[in-house]
């Protein structure tokens, strides 16, 4: 790296200059106003999340409060009535009264109770022969006599329901047309002898003015917002801002001809005379209220309070976009001092990014400003200076390693090439009518693996072959596998069977194995005229014998441990025949955990569905290597891929008499094939 000016680079003119839309100074104005920004919509959504909840809380509190002051109310004027109805009951009762004093007693009473305007009391004669008393005494003085006047009061409807009530009751709301059109609201008691089990002699009642329950909540009903409710114990709305009393219209009937379905869980509240509060929206009008159901007292009567939402909401947005308003004022002031500052900051750092620029292209001679100063900028820039230095030695180190990695991947590809090498080509071998193929594939998951395979003949009419998997990948893979590779084909020279084979080599291979690697290996002999074959197995998968029909099965190959790990002698065999038109297919577990894109395992059990009877050991090897790739596409090859056929064709000759197959071990099963 020279320290001049490269010949091919041209020097920058205000390299450092930045246009203002991405300078410093604009992005710290920017930020800080959308800091700004996000700063006032969090605080207004948070005031307006906690002034919503608190308003509208209050509003709840207030609202149920409310419902509660006035039932309260209305229980006290219509207790006293009941209170002084109770009295009159119980004084009569007991009491032998002449008809004045009756008169004189209900008067009194009358006069007692407040917003009472007349009391009727009817007594049933005690004996035979004894006249009637029913007098309605009037406040205003306009009393009447029913028996006189010869009013059949024995046939009215609130007199027979009356005497027969076990308690007092209140009436629904009716017009009074003796007192003037008046609307008016009874209690009615029936009059007993004391003891339990007396008959009932008559009844007593005080009327109430409608206006005298009415006025005590009338304040309430036009508040703004705010919407009041009065049910008489039959349902009747006594008060209502949409329907007057003199419809004598229930609640029920209220929301079936109106469509008010939001009022339904009220009217059932109201029904079983119970406390209810809940968030409703009129289904006319659209507009949300916060209603409470007030069951008045033990009277019967209920009361229902409503409080628009929409109007407490309607105040809130006012107050929030006067904050709004206020917020984004603030928030342009900051703005404009920030951006003041911003000028003042960005400055020194404008004059670094210019030494930095000219760094870039080459130009290690132009002096970095700023050195002396003593604060942040100071230090970038002393940094910059000693950067154009360090940059030429690790510009030099770059190129060292690359040539290392480009030496590297080379001396890669050569072992590689060597490693494929090693492994031997298909090959078919002719004996008369004999014919025996074959051929194996592998492929690395990486430059090079741990799978290997081999095939050894010993003497023209037996082929030896193994194939296995090392414990490992890369390069200690493939020298553990070039190791065990030398092993098997000098054990295979000198031992006449399988399992003798793997003994020696699991005696060779744990020789100087501080590493702990360890492979496991199929390896097998097959005699090329007869199809005797036999098998032993150190800790690797079992082959697959395809038949020439296109039957499959799974050889019963008992495994024994792995090569690498210690010492081992017990390596058990099968024997059996290879038959014409079979083949022997053996693969490694880069077949069986080849997984997809959803960590699915390709598994033993797909094999045979790419296995085709009736061709060659190569074409075996590749559809079987083809489907692993068909299936795993598009996850990358996790570990080494080997498969190995040996093929008996079918021109291949039965076996004969004097070449039966050899029982190696035993204790092995041996299995006859049908040729």
């Amino acid at each position: 790296m020279r320290d001049a000016v490269p010949n091919d680079v041209v020097p920058v003119q205000d390299a450092g200059a930045a246009h203002w839309r991405s300078s410093l100074r604009t992005r710290i104005a920017l930020w800080a106003g959308l800091v700004n920004v996000v700063l006032l919509v969090l605080l207004v959504l948070a005031l307006a999340w906690f002034a919503r909840r608190m308003i509208l809380e209050d509003a709840r509190r207030d609202t149920h409060a409310t419902a509660q002051e006035a039932a309260q109310r209305l229980d006290g004027a219509l207790h006293v009535v009941t209170i002084t109805t109770h009295g009159i009951s119980d004084l009569v009762g007991s009491a032998q009264l002449s008809p004045d004093e009756l008169v004189t007693t209900l008067r009194a009473m009358v006069k007692a109770t407040p917003g009472c305007v007349g009391g009727l009391l009817i007594l049933e004669p005690r004996e035979r022969g004894d006249a009637p008393f029913a007098r309605y005494v009037a406040r205003n003085g306009r009393d009447r006599d029913f028996v006189a006047d010869g009013y059949p009061f024995r046939d009215q409807g609130w007199y027979q329901r009356t005497v027969a009530s076990p308690g007092g009751w209140w009436s629904e709301p009716y017009l009074n047309r003796t007192a003037g059109d008046v609307w008016m609201v009874t209690y009615n008691m029936p009059l007993r002898e004391p003891g339990r089990g007396a008959r009932t002699r008559g009844m007593v009642s005080l009327d109430l003015p409608l206006a005298g329950l009415t006025d005590l909540v009338d304040s309430l009903a036009h508040l703004p917002g705010w919407r009041l409710s009065l049910v008489a114990p039959g349902g009747t709305l006594a008060l209502n801002p949409d329907v007057g009393v003199e419809r004598l219209e229930t609640l029920d009937g209220l929301i079936a001809r109106a469509g008010r379905s939001d009022l339904l869980a009220a009217a059932q509240a109201v029904r079983l005379r119970q406390h209810l509060q809940y968030l409703h929206e009129d289904a006319v009008i659209g507009e949300r209220r916060f209603t409470v159901v007030e069951p008045i007292g033990d009277t019967a009567w209920t009361l229902l309070v409503a409080q628009s939402y929409d109007l407490i909401i309607d105040r809130l947005a006012q107050a929030l976009w006067l904050l709004v308003a206020i917020g984004t004022l603030l928030a342009l002031i900051c703005m404009l001092v920030v951006s003041r500052l911003a000028r003042h900051i960005s400055q020194p750092v404008e004059g670094l990014s210019s030494a930095a620029a000219r760094l870039a292209h080459g130009d290690y001679g132009v002096p970095v400003p700023h050195l002396a100063r003593r604060d942040e900028v100071g230090q970038m820039a002393r940094t910059l200076e000693q950067a154009r230095g360090s940059i030429r030695q690790q510009l030099r180190e770059i190129e060292d390693m690359t040539a290392a990695r480009q030496k590297l991947e080379s001396e890669l590809s050569i072992a590689r090439e060597i490693q494929q090498a090693m492994l031997p080509p298909g090959l078919v071998i002719d004996r008369e009518h004999a014919h025996l193929e074959a051929y194996a594939r592998l492929e690395p998951a990486k430059a090079v693996g741990g799978d290997f395979y081999c095939f050894i003949q010993t003497d023209p009419d037996c082929l030896w072959f193994a194939i296995g998997d090392v414990s490992d990948k890369g390069v200690p893979a493939a020298l553990f596998m070039a190791r065990t590779v030398t092993v098997l084909e000098v054990a295979a020279s000198t031992h006449p069977s399988p399992e003798r084979v793997l003994a020696e080599a699991s005696r060779r291979l744990v020789q100087g194995n501080d590493a702990c690697m360890f492979a496991t290996v199929l390896c097998g002999r097959v005699d090329v005229r007869s199809g005797a074959c036999v098998l032993a197995s150190a800790g690797h998968d079992a082959p697959l014998l395809l038949h020439a029909d296109g039957r499959h099965e799974l050889l019963p190959v008992p495994p024994g441990p792995p090569l690498g790990f210690e010492v081992e002698d017990a390596f058990p065999l099968w024997s059996g025949l290879l038959p014409a038109g079979a083949t022997l297919l053996a693969w490694t577990d880069g077949i069986t955990e080849a997984f997809d894109v959803d960590n699915l395992a390709f598994g033993a059990e797909r094999i045979p569905e790419a296995l085709q009877p009736g061709v060659t050991a190569g074409e075996q090897c590749e559809a079987l290597i083809a489907r692993v790739h068909a299936f795993t596409d598009p996850a990358p090859q996790s570990d080494d891929i080997t498969a190995l056929a040996i093929r008996r064709r079918l021109d291949s000759g039965p076996a004969s008499p004097e070449a039966p197959p050899t029982q190696e071990n035993a204790d092995a099963d041996a299995t006859v094939h049908p040729a």
